[in-house]
């Protein structure tokens, strides 16, 4: 009698199995992981991420011990924007570009093998390096001559006025926090003396833009 409950138990452990295995590697392989990226839409696919902006607090998880104690109990609490110096992955930055300048440079497309790129349901930590950093700035130049042609007020030299709220407004929007005093005179002074030798107008505000959005605090978070 105990054996045949023995062989009906693992029938039926079987069947449970077979099943998980069935639902988990059965149609799209991409259902588990929500996507690539991190703001993946579910009813579109194809849809631009969404910026990476908290909306509702994370729900948190206690951890009991053998001793009853809990694991995160002797956690120290971090300030909010402390730990904030992971590098974007690749598959955020279509949709951070949309949101700052409202389009994505044509190049992002063939861009993934600059950020070291993990294939499909795989993950890796994105880290920084001379090849990318480069390809940044070539793409952020490149959405950034785009957005200047959309600028009426682009169309000017910079001035020490028109600079000044072109950087404030650009970094807030950008970076997602209030530049410092420092930070948006280093921007004036890019954009009215290290780039007054540019004749074109576009080009020098293309360069500040530029300068902005291949920065750590916008390639971070």
């Amino acid at each position: 009698m105990k054996r045949t409950t023995f062989f009906r138990l693992s029938g039926l452990s079987t069947f449970a199995v077979g099943s998980a295995y069935l639902l988990a590697c059965g149609g799209d392989p991409n259902a588990l992981t929500g996507g690539p990226g991190t703001g993946a839409n579910p009813d579109d696919p194809n849809a631009a991420p969404g910026a990476l902006e908290c909306s509702a607090k994370p729900e948190g998880r206690a951890y009991i011990l053998f001793d009853g104690s809990r694991l995160e109990g002797k956690r120290t609490n971090e300030n909010v924007g402390v730990n904030r110096a992971r590098v974007k992955p690749f598959g955020v930055l279509k949709g951070e570009y949309q949101r700052v300048l409202g389009l994505v440079p044509p190049s992002l497309g063939a861009s993934a093998s600059s950020f070291d790129e993990p294939p499909p349901r795989w993950f890796a930590e994105a880290e920084q390096s001379g090849v990318s950093l480069n390809a940044a700035f070539s793409l952020s130049f490149e959405g950034c001559s785009a957005y200047a042609k959309t600028r009426a007020d682009m169309a000017e030299a910079p001035t020490s006025v028109t600079a000044s709220a072109v950087c404030t407004s650009l970094m807030r929007k950008a970076w997602s926090k209030t530049p410092s005093v420092a930070e948006v005179d280093a921007c004036v002074m890019l954009a009215t003396t290290k780039l007054a030798s540019e004749p074109d107008p576009q080009r020098q505000w293309s360069y500040v833009c530029a300068s902005v959005l291949s920065s750590s605090p916008f390639l971070t978070f």
